[in-house]
């Protein structure tokens, strides 16, 4: 089905849209909330840019870099983390609570075109640690620093108590604070 998409998607056809809604559009709306959190408005309109972006770009996918799930994700991870940019700077908050502190922190230095350029040999580096991991460990780690899910989601998905996923996610991040200076350093 995902070649169908992309071949629909490609002389731009509409039913490519309406496919991928069917297919993807749980996996769409659960990221984006995730990110987002209880912000349903906010939701609803980066799931509708995360259909338009891919309408407007679908065309340009390629099967070699990544699978076309791979590939909506991220256009739903960065639209939805565009997202909670803009609604930041709109929102009027005296005490922001630690996750948003990080998102937005995160934000920032991934938005920062020249940062990553410069930084695309460590950026390696981390991808090479991370595909080094157990199938559980990246999925620990993917589920915390890459979708930004709280330790609660984590454990509530990964049939884990809250403390063991915290004490995990400390030893993996020693581990792979260790494995990245040798990798950079050396």
């Amino acid at each position: 089905m995902e070649r169908e998409i992309v071949e629909l998607l490609a002389v731009r056809d509409e039913r490519g849209i309406e496919l991928a809604a069917q297919r993807y559009e749980k996996l769409i709306r659960y990221i984006a909330g995730t990110i987002l959190g209880d912000r349903e408005t906010s939701v609803e309109e980066c799931v509708n840019d995360v259909y338009l972006k891919l309408w407007e770009h679908g065309a340009e996918y390629d099967y070699e870099k990544a699978s076309f799930q791979t590939y909506l994700k991220a256009i739903t991870r960065n639209t939805a983390l565009n997202y909670l940019r803009k609604l930041k700077k709109l929102e009027e908050v005296e005490e922001a609570d630690d996750s948003d502190m990080l998102r937005s922190e995160y934000i920032d230095y991934s938005q920062n075109l020249e940062q990553r350029v410069i930084n695309q040999e460590e950026t390696e580096a981390l991808n090479r640690i991370l595909r080094s991991l157990k199938k559980k460990e990246k999925e620990l780690v993917l589920r915390r620093f890459y979708y930004l899910q709280s330790t609660r989601q984590i454990a509530e998905m990964m049939d884990m108590s809250e403390n063991a996923v915290d004490s995990k996610l400390s030893r993996l991040r020693k581990k792979i604070r260790k494995v990245y200076e040798k990798e950079v350093a050396g």
